[in-house]
């Protein structure tokens, strides 16, 4: 296995984690964090078509998604425990 493909791997387990703990929060706690499990979804498909020439492309486009989601989560947490 190359490096490339340990990465994508390592990047499709980190999307599918989010999409699980996305869905297990949103379920369970509040529908304010249903943004996670969309912005995993479009991240795993990035990630699953990241093939041969594509990936240079797609890589800009992860890191965007990984921001993203990491701006959404604080979001999240920011609604869901603000003060009443």
């Amino acid at each position: 296995m190359n490096s490339e493909d340990v990465i994508r791997y390592f990047t499709l387990l980190v999307a599918v984690g989010i999409i699980v703990v996305g869905l297990l929060a949103t379920l369970f706690h509040s529908t304010a964090l249903a943004p996670i499990v969309v912005i995993g979804v479009i991240l795993a498909i990035f990630v699953l078509l990241s093939k041969g020439s594509f990936s240079h492309k797609i890589e800009s486009i992860e890191k965007l998604c990984f921001v993203i989601t990491f701006i959404a989560i604080i979001c999240s947490f920011i609604l869901l425990y603000k003060p009443m």
